[in-house]
Parts: C-alpha cells; structure tokens; sequence
C-alpha cells in the first residue's frame, strides 16, 4: 500500500513529462524568458548565501528554539507574501534585480539549514587536533570549509532552482521568467507548449534531486563542536540578527500597519480561509498517515518527489490534470477538490516523506525482530513512539506549505473554492489595500503559530512525560 501511494505521488510529474514529450516538437528556446530567470535565480542564491551563511553558524552554535522559528519562517511563508511586503512597504514595482532581492529574502533560510545539518556532523576530533596546532583562520579553511562545501553548493543549487521556479513573485511585478512563461502558456491553454518550455527545468531538477538524495537535510541531535568564539561569532550572530529581522520581523510589522481594522477585513475572507484550511489539512493527514505506515527505509521515488517539491507548482497541477483527463476520472475527481488535493500531496510528498522514513536507528529494529516481536508490536513500541513528534512537526510544515500554494489552485481549484492565498494574489492586481494587508496578515500570522507550534513539539512531548 504504502509503494502504491509512493507511485501515485509520482504520477503528476509523470504526467507532466509526457505531456511534454507529446509537446516537443513545438518547444522554443525562451532565450529572453531564461535571460531574466539567470538574474532573478542568481541573484536570489547570492543573496541566500549572503544571509544563510552567519545564520547557520549561529544555529550551529545555539540550541535555542526561537532562532530556529525565525529561520523556518520566511521558507514556510507563502511567497506571494513577499510581493505584499514589498507593496506595503510602498516601494516602487521592482525588475528582476527586485524579484531577486524578495526571493532571496524568502529562500536563504535554506542555506542556513542545510549549512547547520552539514555543521552538527563536523568530527570533534578533527577540530580538536586542528585547533591545537592552527589558528582560527586556517582551521575553517582546511577543516571546516571542505566539510561544508557540498552542502553550501548543493543549498545554492536549491535556491537558484527554487527561485527560477517561483511564478507568484515575476507574475504580480509582470517580469518574464520561465516559471511565468509556463504559466502564461498554460492560462492560453497551450499546454504542450507549456510542459515542453519547462524541460530544462525538469532536468535541474531531477539532476538536482539525485545529487541530493544522500546528503544529510536533518540536523544531528548532538550539538556542534564550537569552531568560532570572539569576534567572529559575534559577528555572525549579529549578520543573523539582521537576517531574522528583515525577513521574518519587518513583514508583520508592514502587514498589522496597513490592516486597519483586521478582525472587519478579514471577515470579508473567511470564505477562501475556511477552503484553504480543508485542503491543507486533508493534504497534511493524508500525506502524514501514509509516510508513517511502514518502518525505516528510503524509497528510490525520492529523487522524484524531490523533483516535484523544486519545481513549479502548476507542473504537478497539469500533470495531474493530465493524467485525470487520459484516465477518464477527472470528471469525478476535479468537482469535489480530490484531484487538487492529489496534486499538493505530490507537491510536498518529500517534505511528509523526510522526517520519518528514517525514525530510529536500524539495529533497534533488527534487535527487536531477532526478539521475536510482530511488526505490530514493532510499530506500536518503537516506531510510534519515535515518530508522533516528527509526524505533528511534519504535518504542521506541510499544512502551512499547502495552505500558501497558489500554482495548482489556478488549474484545479473547483468554482467558487478559492484558496486564500489565491484571493490574496487576484486581489493584489487591483491594488494594495486594508483588505489585502489584513489576509496577508492573516496567512502570515497563521504560518508563523504552526511554525512555532511544529518547532515545539518534541519539547511539549519531553515536559509531558517528565510530568
């Protein structure tokens, strides 16, 4: 059961690339529509860089779980938000170089992460017997900057590719990216044109995904050895406290000033809030039951679902669409929202897949079999238990995730179903005004409580048992 669902995760990206396969033959280049996706993607990643490399040093050196909301909480935000901050700020439309500078804000928090797992697994030993014979400079250069160099690489990939993927952000400033290009097509319903303009971000994707699929994304549990002191770490708290602020702080402050009367405004949306939260959480439950059935293993799906999560969001939209339409199950699936749901599971099946296909080390299970217990009991006494806390995180992260999707809304969403985040992007084509500041302050408000929540409950758990 749990392979079968594994396929029909994968199906929508399948979907999407045989509709392109069909399409080739009429595929462009997007030479104009790639030249302003390299500005916006490059500068973006530079930026992340900028901002991820102090923060996860810091986090590195903190156990404090504050910093990490602040860090998850721009990654988690829907970026169409970030096109709100940028408006409520009152800022003038930007070009690629301002698409850049909002995606950036939005994805560093990627470089932080992947920068401190890639850190938690620094040998002791080896900065030991480094910093008895090498001055600080050289030990980071020789030691620590080897070890992190493919996770800094493979951070900066992931952003670029994120960013080149992100349509929300061009389409509301109208600077022609590849991601918007594939949008457009798809809105004139040239959906063969569409899938095949957006191959080559297929392949940066799928390829990304295989150089990925044995990195480590989760922190260790031990704390890091500490290879900075002084200056240099003041330093890079202080770079992070720079980060958090402008990207996780100034956003609500911008927000709660151009609200006016929230409660009213927001009354005007409840409509679009209360379908986001029955999508999201059935998308949230359905994807949390499936990765916690089984026990510990990786699925060679998971460059697949990878691929799928770093793309566009409309690809799993039209793959779904497509493999709907040639089965002949869309006219039962598309009304009542099931196959827009089917398309989000795909989207953040990796993220549901990550934290509990790997619970527990692989010797307890063995011990516990050699002991002669069923697999029942297995699952109930040991893989449950390890699991509850990085199911709840899990299922928190993927709810705040799908409830900010927009690019499978616009093909799937059923008539008169429509997701807050996308009344929140129609609207702000008209304007900026109290109405759009307090959804945008809702859906920031409400990501930054289930950010909070996810990244607390392993603590809940330990405070309840120790009661």
């Amino acid at each position: 059961m749990r392979r079968a669902w594994g396929l029909v995760l994968a199906a929508p990206l399948a979907g999407f690339l045989l509709e392109a396969a069909v399409g080739a033959g009429r595929a462009t280049l997007q030479l104009r529509a790639w030249g302003t996706t390299l500005v916006v993607a490059g500068g973006a990643a530079l930026l992340a860089l900028g901002f991820g490399i102090p923060a996860g040093a810091a986090l590195a050196h903190s156990r404090r779980t504050l910093f990490r909301v602040l860090t998850l909480l721009p990654l988690l935000l829907p970026p169409v938000l970030g096109a709100a901050a940028w408006l409520a700020a009152r800022l003038p439309a930007p070009g690629a170089p301002g698409c850049a500078l909002i995606l950036g804000c939005l994805y560093w928090p990627v470089v932080a992460l992947l920068l401190e797992a890639s850190l938690r697994r620094l040998p002791a030993d080896a900065i030991d017997a480094a910093s008895l014979q090498w001055s600080t400079r050289r030990l980071l250069g020789m030691v620590v900057w080897r070890h992190v160099r493919p996770a800094l690489l493979g951070a900066a990939l992931l952003v670029f590719l994120l960013a080149a993927s992100e349509f929300t952000v061009p389409a509301l400033f109208v600077v022609p990216t590849v991601s918007m290009t594939v949008y457009e097509e798809i809105s004139a319903f040239r959906t063969r044109s569409a899938a095949a303009a957006a191959l080559p971000l297929v392949a940066l994707a799928v390829a990304l995904a295989w150089m990925l699929r044995r990195a480590p994304v989760l922190p260790a549990s031990s704390p890091v050895r500490p290879f900075l002191q002084g200056p240099l770490l003041a330093a890079a708290r202080a770079l992070a406290g720079v980060a958090w602020a402008a990207t996780a702080l100034l956003p609500a402050v911008l927000f709660g000033w151009r609200a006016g009367s929230f409660f009213r405004n927001a009354a005007m949306n409840l409509e679009p809030i209360g379908w986001s939260l029955i999508y999201a959480g059935a998308t949230a439950l359905i994807l949390i039951t499936w990765s916690s059935l089984g026990g510990p293993r990786r699925s060679r799906l998971e460059p697949l679902w990878l691929a799928t999560l770093v793309l566009p969001g409309v690809i799993a939209g039209l793959g779904a669409l497509k493999i709907a339409e040639r089965s002949g199950v869309f006219p039962y699936l598309a009304p009542s929202g099931a196959l827009f749901v089917l398309a989000l599971m795909a989207r953040f099946a990796f993220v549901a897949w990550l934290p509990l296909r790997e619970p527990v080390d692989r010797s307890q299970i063995d011990a516990a079999e050699l002991a002669g217990l069923s697999r029942f009991r297995i699952w109930k006494g040991i893989l449950l238990p390890a699991m509850l806390p990085r199911a709840a995180a899990a299922g928190a992260v993927v709810f705040v995730l799908a409830m900010g999707e927009i690019g499978p809304a616009v093909l799937l969403t059923p008539p008169g179903r429509m997701t807050a985040a996308q009344h929140l992007f129609g609207l702000m084509h008209y304007g900026y005004d109290g109405v759009v500041a307090a959804l945008a302050l809702f859906l920031f408000g409400a990501t930054a409580l289930v950010t909070w929540s996810a990244m607390n409950v392993g603590r809940f758990r330990t405070n309840r048992l120790a009661g």
